[in-house]
């Protein structure tokens, strides 16, 4: 028996079919989907589990073309079975298919995790990726017990600055010839720490940053004479570190053609103390095409980068 399932919305204007192999699986996912719920989506048809071929045709959902196999190879990756064991049940579910899906793979957030947790982590992950495997926001004592007890695969090194744990288990991944760079700028020489957070996930997957330091506002000279490089036709994005005032994101973003990822730093006292003072300059920007992520979320803003530099280039 062929599965089938009819996807219906008023609101969304959807009104799409899905048959074909696999697709048990598939509409017991669709079905339990909030989103598509939430967009007045009903469902109807069986979910048996036939074989056949899974066809490739096309729906429409708010205009936008929805093609069959894409849908499925999705829904696939987020219901497949990976077959690694999960070393921490119960503590830490790991998503193993998150490159696939994303674009991006996980990385460990360091911060309050046990030596013994950060290590387990680490060797479960390198064991489906082919990229370095990094844990943020780790101490240096945290890192001499990981280094002590970890008994996975490839070698452990440690950024100091950026306080990251990064797993090689290959050689450092080669950069695609061609592929554009990305800027990564600090206010002030306290922010290069955060700066380095973003540089050393963006050297991990293969994107090549370029590291302009201590050109804040308060010698606006010192940016203006980076024009040539931020505006050659070779940089995808920038990414500006900054605490304090948090004006120099804004000021580049004047300047420049591509996006603007902002990084409010948590340097700063008095009324600025913790970011807070960057982070509402940020938000606030009046120059168009400025993105802003969390303060000290250096990780976060690399990944954006990431993700601009992959979509111009697929």
């Amino acid at each position: 028996m062929h599965s089938s399932l009819v996807l219906r919305g008023a609101r969304a204007g959807l009104n799409y079919a899905i048959g074909g192999a696999n697709f048990g699986r598939i509409a017991m996912k669709l079905r339990g989907s909030r989103p598509l719920r939430a967009m007045g989506c009903s469902f109807s048809g069986n979910a048996g589990c036939g074989g056949g071929e899974v066809g490739g045709r096309e729906g429409k959902f708010g205009g936008i073309r929805l093609n069959e196999a894409a849908l499925a190879d999705l829904v696939g990756v987020v219901c497949e079975d990976t077959g690694v064991e999960n070393p921490l049940e119960g503590v830490a579910e790991l998503d193993h298919n998150r490159r696939e899906r994303t674009n991006f793979p996980e990385v460990v957030f360091g911060e309050t995790k046990t030596p013994s947790q950060i290590s387990s982590i680490l060797s479960s992950l390198s064991s489906t990726s082919s990229l370095p495997v990094l844990a943020t926001r780790v101490s240096p004592e945290i890192f001499a017990e990981v280094q002590r007890i970890y008994q996975g695969p490839g070698s452990l090194e440690y950024n100091e600055t950026a306080k990251m744990i990064i797993l090689r288990t290959s050689d450092p991944p080669q950069i695609p010839p061609n592929r554009k760079t990305v800027i990564v700028c600090t206010a002030g020489t306290t922010d290069i720490p955060i700066a380095e957070e973003v540089s050393q996930t963006l050297l991990s997957s293969r994107i090549p940053p370029l590291r302009i330091y201590d050109c804040g506002v308060a010698g606006l000279h010192r940016i203006l004479k980076k024009i040539p490089i931020i505006t050659s036709p070779d940089v995808a994005c920038i990414i500006v570190c900054a605490g304090m005032d948090g004006a120099l994101p804004s000021v580049i973003s004047g300047l420049v053609k591509v996006p603007v990822i902002a990084v409010p730093t948590s340097v700063g006292y008095g009324y600025g103390s913790g970011g807070n003072a960057a982070l509402g300059t940020m938000l606030n920007s009046c120059s168009p095409g400025v993105c802003v992520v969390n303060i000290d979320n250096g990780f976060g803003a690399a990944s954006v980068a990431y993700k601009i530099v992959k979509g111009g280039e697929e």
